[in-house]
């Protein structure tokens, strides 16, 4: 497309659609267009980009709507860059900060967020094919026999549960444990803690057998539960027929380096549909994807910086992880 002209036509059809959902007429236009320029040259510009294919024409004597294909250049070219406002960005992160203290619902309450900001539904989604392992194990004693464990993977999941042992807690049952983890743990496949290889951590700990063991076996069934922990918030806001597994699996196969979107008929979207996802990196490593769902007709200058930022501060906090 190298009329300037043309760009902006386009660009201006999107964003009303986008706003009302109704056809664009070339009377419309001409308010916007700073130009002077006539009905006539409007109407034959938009009748050149419905040829091109970037525009349609629903009914004969309609205005246009935009064509996946005029989505798609208006997403890569005339997409207008819009900064998050430092009092957007301090609400949110508010916001997000103060949903955050229970760690293993942060990824939920992210989606929630998001979905609150785009009237969209929301995925949080761990990166798939990348091995996800076991982070950080932490024990904190609440009684003689009861502990605290939480265990965070790699992926920014968190589970915690409470344990009760049969035999006291000593410090001596508590170094072993933690030596147990250190050693034969952390860094290990979340799916490695098959019943043997449990029941092989568990002999390690010699006559503190019966103290360690319960401690162990929590470990990996936490380590069990983190192996998966997709999240989808405001399904209600999906549109109709979509797969939520299909998107969530595709999701999880998406690497971006950035914001990327998806359009009805790429990947597993319906037309009609758009899927945004923006990476998170947990210390440094690809923690997942943070998205939204939704129809076409959606704000995309104001959900890209949003998503970006929910993205980044939720990478921030997993990696925090269990510091708090």
């Amino acid at each position: 497309m190298t009329s300037h002209r043309k760009q902006r036509i386009l660009a201006a059809v999107v964003e009303l659609y986008n706003e009302t959902g109704e056809p664009v007429g070339s009377k419309r236009l001409m308010e916007l267009l700073p130009d002077d320029v006539s009905s006539a040259t409007i109407r034959n510009e938009m009748a050149q980009l419905v040829e091109a294919g970037y525009l349609e024409q629903p009914h004969t004597s309609a205005g246009r709507i935009p064509s996946p294909q005029g989505y798609r250049y208006y997403i890569d070219h005339l997409l207008p860059q819009r900064e998050l406002l430092p009092e957007e960005r301090a609400r949110l992160e508010s916001q997000l900060r103060d949903r955050a203290r229970e760690p293993e619902r942060l990824l939920e309450n992210a989606g929630k967020l998001l979905a609150e900001l785009t009237a969209c539904a929301a995925l949080c989604v761990p990166a798939a094919g990348v091995e996800v392992r076991v982070k950080r194990v932490e024990i904190a004693p609440l009684s003689r026999t009861m502990a605290m464990l939480a265990l965070q993977a790699s992926n920014g999941a968190v589970k915690s549960r409470v344990v009760r042992c049969e035999s006291e807690l000593t410090p001596a049952v508590l170094d072993i444990f933690t030596n147990i983890v250190r050693e034969h743990m952390l860094g290990r496949r979340l799916d490695a803690f098959t019943q043997a290889g449990v029941q092989s951590l568990v002999a390690m700990a010699g006559v503190h057998l019966l103290a360690v063991a319960p401690l162990l076996i929590c470990a990996a069934e936490l380590a069990d539960e983190a192996a998966t922990r997709e999240v989808v918030v405001g399904q209600h806001h999906l549109p109709p027929q979509l797969n939520v597994q299909q998107i969530t699996q595709h999701a999880a196969q998406l690497l971006p380096a950035q914001v990327t979107v998806l359009l009805g008929g790429e990947g597993p979207l319906q037309p009609g549909t758009t899927m945004l996802v923006s990476p998170y990196a947990i210390g440094g490593d690809m923690g997942g994807v943070l998205g939204v769902v939704g129809t076409q007709r959606m704000d995309y200058a104001k959900i890209i910086p949003g998503l970006q930022f929910i993205a980044a501060l939720l990478g921030d906090m997993l990696t925090g992880g269990l510091d708090e």
